[in-house]
This record gives C-alpha cells, structure tokens and sequence, in this order.
C-alpha cells in the first residue's frame, strides 16, 4: 500500500478558519496504484480537499476513508505490544524482590556460613535497590507509550483521502494536499506607544490560535482580514409604503414587529453559519490578490477587491490549543497633541491625553489597545474613532503628578417676593496642585446646569477666565500651575425659578456626585472619603 504522509508547510489565516496547504513526498511504480494520503485533521472541511502534483500524474477515483481500517497492522496494535512486554518485565521483576526477600530469612538454614550469610544480607539493598530502579524506569515507560498510543488511535481514526494514481514511470513523486479547517483563527491586537512628546506609535499584531490536534511548526503565515464569502446573496430592497396609522394597522404592525424580531435572530444565525463555511473556490479567490504588495518593516501587505493580506516574515510555530502566538503586523506614527486634563466634577483625578485626528488612526471601529508610556505598560483603552468627529480624545493614564479638587464653598438661598422667585447662588472652587519637579498646564473641564425651561434662568457670575459651550453648559479653561504651586479657580451661578415650583437636577446615570466638602466623587448617600451627607 503505497502512503503519503504529509506535514504543514503553509497557512492562510481568516478571521475564523484557514486554508492548510501540506506537503510531502512518495515513491511510486510506473501503472495505476492506490495512495492513500494523510494529514487531515478531525476539523478539516472534506468538501474543500484538493489533491496536486506534478506532471506525469494522474488521479482518479478520488474519496475519503478511515486510514486505520485498512492497516495490516496498526501502530496502536504495535504500541500495545511494547506495553505487554515491559509490564511482563516488571512483573518478572516484583518476583524477583519477593524472592530475595524471603531468601534472606536464614532463621532454620544452617548450610550457609556466617560469612555467606553476612554477604548475603550486603549485596541484598543494592540488588533490590536496582530491581524497583528497572521497575520504575519500566513505568514512566509504559505511561510515555500509552499517550503515542492515544496519539496513534486519533490518527488512526482520522480521514485520510484515497486516490487512484497513474505514473507515467516509476519515481519519487511531490504532493501538495490543500484544505478548509474551521479550528484556527486570528484576532487584531492594537498598542500605543508614546513617551508624552511627538508622534504616537499605533502598533496592530495579530494573535494566532488553532485547534486542529496538531502543532504547526515551522509554517508560512499569511493573515487575511474577513472570512470567505463567496456564498454570499446581495440584499434584494423591497418597496416601503406609508399609510395612514389605524388601531388595526398598529396591531397588525406590532405582530409584524414581533416576526421581524424572530427573523433577525435567524438571519444573523444564518450569517454565522455562512462565515463558517469555506468555498471550493478559495484558491480562485487567493490567485485575484493584487500582484503589487507594499513591504512593512512587520509584515507584507497587499489589497484586493475584498480584504487585506498580511504575509509573515519568516517561519512561524503556532501550538494545538496553546494561548496563540503574536506576529507584529504594522505600525503608524500618527501625530498627537499631549494634554493634561481633568474633570473633577465627575472624576477628582488628573489624566494625561492625547488628542489626534480622527482621519490620522489607522483602524475605523472600536478597539482595545495597549497603553505604554514611556515603556511601562498602563492598561488597556477604548479607542472608538467616530468619523462624525475632526478628532478624538485618548486617555493614556492616569497623571499622579497633578492633584485636583473641587467642592463648592458657598450656596446661598433667597426669595424674591417682588417677582416671585427663589434663587440660589452656588459657589465651586477648584484648585491644581503641581507636585512635579516642572512646570505643567492642566486642562480643567466642570459644568454649569443648563435650563431646558423659560421659567427657570441660569446666570453666569463668575468664569475664571474659562470658556462655556451654552448648548451643553460645559465649562473648558487651561491653567499653568509652576512646580510645587497651587492654582484656584472659582466657578459660581445663580439659578432662579417660580417660588411655588421645585425644580430637580437630570444626571446621566452613574455620573455620580461631588462632596462638597472634599470632592470626592460620591454615588451614594455619604462620602466614602469623609462621610459627608451628599444630597
């Protein structure tokens, strides 16, 4: 029986599965013969294997079969047999410490002499000593057949694909097996690199995982950014009338709201399982790539009409169900505008910043990415790049350099009678301490209630030299506060309304509130900084 057995030397990764290609070598006899090829894995798609080679061969007849069925003798039988006969030995073994132990009971023996005996009872530690030595040598070689022989029974197990082969003459033949596994994937994963000056280092990596039940080691990488998606159907629009709403209409609309629910469930069910699936027509698609690729000091990228190609450097090891490995992919320098900035209204502490356009980040949706500043790594941040927006604001860390505090000092009440109102002034304080070395500017951002009633007024007293926006009521002012320093700033309004109405403040849920007596940020009742009632 003539067999191919093949290893991994390529890998085209999709978001969710891949494209193996394997390859090896076989000798064949001039005529038509049986081959049976091996490599397949228990997750490979068998409607997406390809058999290649050279010139000079034929195939036909092409299938797939239990490999281990057709064995004369298979490997697991011939594993199970060195098992046999190393614990026969160690059986032989164990009889032969019980008899020397009960041969060194010399209490009714008097052939032997004294020093036969003392002899005896010498060499008997080492002799036994060396018997449990092979004893325990023969386990731990026992238990490493038992795991070759589970490896050999999965194998065993597996699909192999059976081909009728014509050669044209007899010779040593190359192979390639090419196929669809639905068991490995890959995932973007995005870093900032910055040291508080200059351009920001955007990183992209990608993280490699497969579960295939074998190792990939050194394979040829090539990432893909979406999934095969050959089978899918363009949207056909279907006209949209509008009527006029009646009590029927609106139940009517109410159950097909209700069916409409159900088929999205099963459209985005049916889009999950199409991205799952492999076309037979992958390696069309892969050959359309554009030609001209564009060399990066990580990897080598090229576009097509459908998705991006990053081709990895060199040979790469990618462990059967490890954590993955990481491959750099590309790198960007976007430029960055550093600010120190704090809202201590909702957040008593400071933040370092980096403002960047919004056309300049390399990726369109909302990723995770990395922090590290000046090397030490910060944590993980939300980048959402909304494109309604000329720029974005990333938070890179926390600045414990800079100690911000805000709580409001004065609130005063009165009435009005002459023109029926109640007005309170409210009086916030602010202050920026520098505890750093140098000079910093801080970025201070607060707020002021923002009416949405004619009756009720809103008056601006007191700024501090910072800017409002009207339509939000945020407050934005930047201080240079020099090393060592404190900078105050005050914030005041009034707020008047009809004495015979009470009015009420609309947060955003989880804002939380300010203690007035100390700032901190307060989500309860009482302060958990100084146990200050917070209304």
């Amino acid at each position: 029986m003539n067999v191919l057995t093949t290893a991994v030397d390529s890998v085209s990764i999709y978001r969710r599965g891949a494209e193996v290609v394997r390859r090896g070598t076989v000798e064949l006899s001039e005529g038509t013969q049986k081959l049976y090829v091996l490599g397949l894995t228990g997750s490979s798609r068998t409607d997406t294997v390809r058999l290649f080679s050279s010139e000079g061969i034929k195939c036909s007849n092409q299938r797939f079969e239990t490999y281990g069925e057709h064995l004369e003798e298979k490997e697991s039988d011939i594993i199970q047999k060195q098992i046999d006969e190393i614990e026969r030995q160690i059986g032989i073994r164990e009889m032969q410490i019980e008899m020397w132990q009960s041969n060194g009971d010399f209490t009714n023996r008097s052939a032997q002499t004294a020093s036969e005996i003392q002899e005896y009872i010498d060499k008997l530690p080492e002799r036994i000593e060396k018997l449990y030595g092979q004893i325990l040598e023969g386990r731990k070689k026992t238990e490493q057949l038992a795991k070759e022989k589970e490896k050999a029974i999965k194998k065993e197990q597996l699909p192999a694909v059976v081909a009728d082969i014509t050669a044209e003459k007899a010779g040593t033949y190359p192979f390639e097996l090419r196929y669809f596994d639905n068991s490995a994937e890959w995932r973007p994963v995005y870093e900032l690199y910055t040291d508080g000056e200059g351009p920001m280092e955007v990183r992209m990596r990608a993280k490699i995982t497969e579960h295939t039940g074998e190792d990939w080691n050194g394979v040829s990488i090539s990432l893909y950014t979406g999934n095969p998606a050959a089978g899918s159907t363009l949207p056909e629009l279907t006209p949209v009338y509008l009527d006029f709403r009646t009590a029927n209409v609106m139940r009517s609309s109410m159950r097909m709201a209700a069916k409409a629910a159900s088929m999205d469930m099963m459209v985005d069910r049916a889009y999950e399982a199409m991205e799952d699936a492999a076309p037979m027509a992958m390696g069309a698609a892969m050959a359309a790539a554009a030609p001209v690729r564009i060399t990066m000091e990580e990897a080598e990228v090229s576009d097509d009409d459908t998705m991006t190609e990053y081709v990895i450097p060199g040979k790469r090891d990618v462990l059967d169900n490890y954590d993955g490995t990481v491959a750099d992919l590309q790198s960007s320098q976007v430029p960055a505008e550093y600010v120190v900035s704090a809202a201590p209204s909702a957040d008593p502490r400071a933040f370092l910043t980096a403002k960047v356009k919004t056309e300049d980040i390399p990726f369109s949706t909302s990723v995770a990415a990395g922090v590290f500043l000046r090397g030490k790594y910060l944590g993980t941040v939300t980048v959402d790049p909304d494109l309604t927006k000329e720029e974005i604001v990333i938070t890179l860390g926390e600045e414990e350099r800079i100690k911000v505090t805000r709580k409001e000092v004065s609130r005063k009440a009165s009435n009005a009678f002459l023109k029926g109102l109640r007005t309170v002034d409210h009086v916030f304080e602010t202050k920026v301490t520098n505890v750093s070395a140098a000079e910093m500017s801080v970025e201070i951002k607060d707020q002021i209630p923002v009416s949405r009633e004619k009756d009720i007024t809103v008056e601006v007293k007191e700024l501090s030299g910072m800017e409002k926006d009207d339509k939000t009521g945020i407050v934005t002012g930047t201080v240079t506060v020099p090393a060592g320093e404190t900078i105050t700033r005050e914030l005041s309004y009034k707020v008047s309304w009809p004495k015979d109405k009470s009015i009420s403040e609309t947060k955003s849920p989880g804002s939380g509130r300010i203690c007035p007596n100390c700032g901190a940020v307060v989500h309860g009742t009482f302060c958990p900084e100084c146990g200050s009632a917070v209304n």
